[in-house]
């Protein structure tokens, strides 16, 4: 379970260090004449393409280390992550690697889910999510906050429609 949270965790890193990496940049391919044409995250190949930082259609360890967030771990963290990703180890990440990890991210993700259902209702209550692995080590007050966070509508379970349908939201941190 713990490696299931560590990996789910990790591939958001990585999405968020795409994300955070590409509001620096400028992207050509996504202005025209001062007008997004597209959203510049709106497909999945556009945040692999912002990490492949050489336009090789891979992403070598050094543009993976670069990431914002990433360059912030401890190397033996970036390493493990790198590795855990890098499915068959040649030193680089495909296209393939990245949409086979977030596949099995999601049917593990499933997995979980249905595992906590217990009343078989297709939601999860508080009580059913506080079950879990990772959330049952945390005091209730930060539980029932990331509950509520996560409960979109409100209606006391954690359901398939309170699913977010983009990426995380980030507060703006005052520059120091």
């Amino acid at each position: 379970m713990k490696t299931l949270v560590l990996f789910g965790l990790c591939a958001g890193v990585v999405v968020s260090s795409v994300q955070a990496e590409g509001r620096e940049r400028k992207d050509p391919h996504t202005e025209r004449g001062g007008k997004h044409e597209r959203p510049p995250f709106g497909h999945r190949g556009d945040i692999f393409r912002k990490m492949d930082g050489d336009g090789d259609g891979n992403i070598s360890k050094e543009e993976f280390f670069s990431g914002p967030r990433i360059e912030k771990l401890p190397v033996d963290k970036r390493e493990t992550i790198f590795a855990r990703l890098d499915a068959d180890g040649d030193g680089i990440l495909s296209r393939e690697e990245v949409r086979e990890m977030r596949k099995d991210a999601k049917n593990r993700a499933k997995r979980e889910f249905r595992s906590l259902d217990k009343d078989k209702s297709g939601g999860l209550s508080f009580e059913e999510f506080s079950e879990g692995q990772f959330f049952a080590k945390l005091p209730e007050e930060k539980r029932r906050q990331i509950f509520n966070r996560m409960d979109t509508d409100g209606s006391g379970e954690i359901t398939a429609e309170d699913r977010p349908k983009g990426p995380p939201k980030r507060k703006e941190r005052p520059a120091d």
